[in-house]
């Protein structure tokens, strides 16, 4: 019952600030949280049935399940994303970063997500939800003790409420069997890519994607089917008798009894009936299958951007290349989905948690593929030093040190 009141609540148009012609009283300012463009482009009922939905496409879920390379792809990536932890800063009056304590009831909250979802489970189920969905949604909830808990939401199950003076209103999920349960926009944290063609949808990198996943999909079913049918083309006949359905019916099912199955492969056909056979279609080796496959990885690796060596795709791997594809790979994908996710949350998590002068930041000490641009930068650094180009305390500031005394004279010699 509280549910289907607060939907109703979440539902009912906001009603108009106090004063004049939406202003409020003593003022000549309109309260509005939201551009307004963004209210001009709502849709007549998109605040009260949710919009961009359609966005948001269950069957994009499937291809998880489906596809070996877009499997392979979106679990590297939240693989990756789930390996460093998560530090937590204050900045001090002279404006050094200290680590927060892991006593700290954020530092907490990101280590220990609820009582069934592990720190990893939280970041590979969020990374998954963006890779499939162009989005994700976590529900900030409390426990009987009253102590906050994060629940990671099915992106195509949620709709979102927008609203012309707030910008968004609630989120409602809708579960297995459609029963809605809604949550204000303090109780969501939304994370989504940027669509240039919906405002309140995230763009899934599956939209692009998707006909050449599908094409190699198509030609994985057509060889199976190939070879279950003893790899024989397809053909047809031609009688100068006119037969009947029955007639039909039980050519069919004595030629599959002798000629269907890898066991009767190449065995001689009769029929005293048939006066001349003509194959239809391309070959096999017309339909350049193997192609077909490679070129459906290819177009994976490019919307994922996760190198073909790390998903085995191994033609022309050596072990130099794999090292340079995994940099690659961190460089240019994990980590600016890395500093995405840091922005998101610092801007939507931290305030409600009601830390706004916390920051979140991933630990990138500890991963291999990235040490050897920080041995690079290290060496770069002590040669800007030996020259006297920066100075000591320029170089702590760059790293969120504090400074030392005696740092603020160039190095000589």
């Amino acid at each position: 019952m509280m549910n289907v009141k607060r939907l109703m609540e979440l539902v009912r148009p906001a009603p108009p600030p106090p004063g004049v012609a939406g202003e409020p009283a003593g003022q000549g300012k309109p309260v509005r949280r939201s551009s307004r463009a963004a209210a001009v482009d709502l849709a007549p009922l998109g605040d009260t049935l949710g919009a961009g939905g359609g966005w948001a496409n269950p069957e994009y879920g499937a291809y998880y399940a489906t596809s070996v390379s877009v499997y392979a792809a979106v679990k590297l990536r939240a693989d990756a994303v789930s390996r460093p932890p998560v530090m937590l800063y204050r900045r001090s009056p002279e404006g050094t970063r200290m680590t927060v304590a892991p006593a700290h009831p954020a530092q907490q909250l990101l280590n220990r997500v609820n009582p069934w979802y592990t720190r990893g489970d939280l970041w590979r189920a969020t990374e998954i939800y963006l890779n499939l969905w162009g989005q994700a949604f976590w529900a900030l909830e409390r426990d009987e003790a009253g102590r906050r808990e994060i629940w990671p939401l099915r992106p195509d199950r949620v709709t979102i409420l927008p609203d012309r003076q707030r910008y968004i209103r609630g989120f409602v999920y809708r579960g297995r069997a459609g029963a809605p349960v809604a949550y204000t926009a303090d109780e969501v944290i939304w994370l989504r890519y940027f669509n240039p063609l919906e405002e309140f949808a995230g763009l899934s990198p599956l939209a692009p994607a998707r006909l050449s996943v599908d094409m190699g999909g198509d030609g994985l079913r057509f060889n199976r089917n190939f070879l279950r049918n003893s790899a024989q083309p397809d053909f047809v006949l031609l009688t100068d008798a006119q037969m009947t359905d029955a007639e039909i019916e039980d050519f069919y099912n004595r030629w599959e009894a002798r000629y269907r199955g890898p066991q009767n492969a190449h065995r001689p056909a009769i029929a005293n009936f048939v006066r001349d056979i003509r194959t239809l279609g391309l070959s096999h080796r017309d339909m350049d299958f193997i192609r077909g496959l490679r070129w459906s990885l290819e177009e994976v690796s490019r919307a994922y951007g996760v190198p073909k060596p790390l998903l085995s795709d191994l033609e022309r791997a050596t072990f130099a290349n794999i090292n340079a594809a995994e940099r690659i790979f961190w460089r240019n994908t994990i980590v600016p989905e890395l500093r995405f996710l840091e922005e998101q949350l610092n801007r939507l998590l931290l305030p409600r948690l009601g830390y706004p002068d916390l920051e979140l930041e991933f630990d990138l000490g500890a991963i291999e593929a990235m040490q050897e641009d920080e041995n690079s930068r290290v060496s770069r650094e002590m040669q800007l030093l030996d020259r006297g180009v920066v100075t000591i305390n320029e170089l702590r500031r760059q790293r969120h040190l504090p400074e030392v005394a005696w740092g603020n004279e160039p190095r000589r010699g």
